[in-house]
C-alpha cells in the first residue's frame, strides 16, 4: 500500500470524500469538490459522466492507478469507481502523493492543486490579539 492509497481512508474518515457517482456529482456541481477522481477500471460511461460533471467548472479530473475494488475497500463502499475530494488541502496532498509515484501523469494536477491551496491560504486573515 502506497501513501496515496492511505489518503483514501484518511479522507473518508475525515468526511472530506464524496463517494459514488451521485454524491461526487453533487459535490462538483455544488462547487465543493477540489478534485474528482476515477478508478483505473471505471467504465466509459462513468468517465463520460465525470467529464460532464467537471465541464466548465475548473475541477480537475484524474484517473487514479487503483481499481474499483481497491478504492471500495479503502472507502467502505462497494463498487465505487468515482469520488470527489472536498478539502483543498487533502486534495493537494493526495495529488502530490500520486505525483511522487508518477510525476508525468500527476505532476501538473498536483502543481495546480498546490497553487490553489496556496492562493486560498494567502487570502486568509490572521487574527491578532
Amino acid at each position: 500500500m502506497d501513501k496515496a492509497e492511505q489518503y483514501l481512508g484518511i479522507m473518508r474518515k475525515a468526511g472530506r470524500l464524496a463517494v459514488g457517482e451521485r454524491d461526487a456529482g453533487a459535490a462538483v456541481k455544488g462547487g465543493r469538490a477540489a478534485l474528482l477522481f476515477l478508478a483505473q477500471d471505471a467504465s466509459d460511461n462513468a468517465r463520460r459522466r465525470a467529464e460532464t460533471f467537471v465541464f466548465g467548472r475548473g475541477t480537475p479530473l484524474i484517473r487514479v492507478p487503483y481499481t474499483k475494488e481497491t478504492i471500495s475497500a479503502r472507502v467502505g463502499k462497494p463498487g465505487c469507481s468515482m469520488a470527489a475530494v472536498t478539502d483543498p488541502g487533502l486534495a493537494a496532498a493526495f495529488a502530490a502523493a500520486l505525483a511522487a509515484e508518477d510525476p508525468a501523469a500527476y505532476g501538473p494536477v498536483a502543481a495546480r492543486l498546490a497553487q490553489r491551496r496556496g492562493n486560498a491560504t494567502n487570502g486568509k486573515r490572521r487574527m491578532t490579539i
